[in-house]
């Protein structure tokens, strides 16, 4: 383990938002992230931003630092190096839920916020809280807001709203590397001679850019892992202070990747379109659902789990600003095991 690994400064709180249906609510099947991520924004945008009324283009010529002083514009626009489009929070849609729920059904969705843009928590449950009386999805489906829940590892959950409450209550401390460490430390015994096989289960569109062309096939555990690495890198550089891993540390968890060779595997490939109101056009965020098999040594899934933990947290691939990106890993010896925390 190197010492970058040890000081990887990327913190986050994820938070659960339980919801009850007010009425018949669409949430669209595949489509139920990018529903929920178009409505959360656009509450945002009429309810904080001064230039609504203007596209984010136009903002930005209007008044150049009005992205630094607007936090709906700062989740839209923020880009630490110019061109390079990284959101420093990642959105999980309810994943065993029907596309129609009725009126009295429960539905739960999460959102993660990354470094930074924890600061902005408050933003986002009144506008979830908002959404869910103006409605989403297809017909405007209404929903009531019940409760939100901070997710931690290693400890009790911390309730952020209460059901019925006005008060906002932002957890003391985010999930740090070393909770997700320690993690790891507790549920796998190191000392482990044997080879374990981990399940993926991938559970919203998976899509990976390899050579400038989506994947389309099962990935390569070190395909995955490299993609993983690359995302989680790129939101401690954008959102924790500019961190930069070392060329030794990268090095170093690609050859433990490399270990890892993949077993049984099933996927196959969803189209689902997106609408954009920015693009006015639909965009595709298609990818890869299913499962596969990975299997190594122990002393190898040790090193790898703390960063497989952050993959549950921080999603993998494009657009998990739109629910795409979602998967977790199961011990296949372990029919009830502690792997599912963090994976609803």
């Amino acid at each position: 383990m190197s010492d970058d690994d040890l000081t990887f400064p990327l913190t986050c709180v994820r938070l659960r938002f339980d919801c009850e249906a007010i009425t018949i609510v669409n949430l669209g099947g595949l489509n139920a992230g990018s529903n929920l991520r178009g409505a959360l924004l656009n509450v945002m945008n009429r309810a904080v931003c001064a230039l609504s009324a203007f596209t984010p283009q136009e903002r930005l010529k209007i008044d150049p630092q009005h992205v630094d002083t607007c936090p709906v514009c700062w989740l839209l626009l923020h880009e630490k190096q110019p061109g390079q489009v990284r959101r420093g929070y990642a959105l999980v849609p309810p994943l065993d839920s029907a596309t129609l729920l009725p009126s009295g059904e429960r539905f739960s969705f999460y959102i993660t916020l990354f470094g930074e843009t924890q600061r902005y928590l408050a933003y986002f449950v009144l506008a979830v809280s908002e959404m869910g009386r103006i409605g989403v999805g297809s017909g405007r489906g209404r929903f009531r807001l019940r409760s939100v829940t901070a997710e931690l590892p290693n400890q009790s959950d911390w309730v952020v709203l209460k059901d019925d409450d006005h008060v906002i209550r932002p957890p003391e401390h985010p999930v740090t590397h070393r909770d997700l460490r320690q993690k790891a430390d507790i549920d796998l015994d190191v000392s482990s001679p044997e080879i374990l096989t981990f399940r993926f289960y991938f559970r919203t569109p998976l899509r990976l850019i390899v050579n400038k062309h989506l994947l389309q096939v099962t990935p390569s555990f070190v395909t995955l892992f490299s993609h993983l690495l690359k995302r989680l890198d790129e939101l401690a550089f954008c959102f924790a202070g500019g961190y930069q891993r070392s060329f030794e540390s990268r090095n170093h968890l690609r050859r433990l990747a490399q270990a890892v060779q993949m077993g049984k595997h099933h996927t196959h490939w969803v189209e689902v379109a997106s609408g954009s109101q920015r693009l006015g056009r639909k965009t595709w965020i298609s990818g890869l659902l299913g499962w596969a098999d990975y299997s190594a040594p122990a002393e190898v899934w040790h090193e790898l789990l703390p960063w497989l933990f952050w993959g549950e947290l921080a999603q993998v691939g494009k657009d998990v600003v739109k629910g795409d990106g979602v998967f977790k890993f199961v011990l296949l010896r372990e029919e009830k095991s502690a792997w599912q925390s963090f994976s609803t």
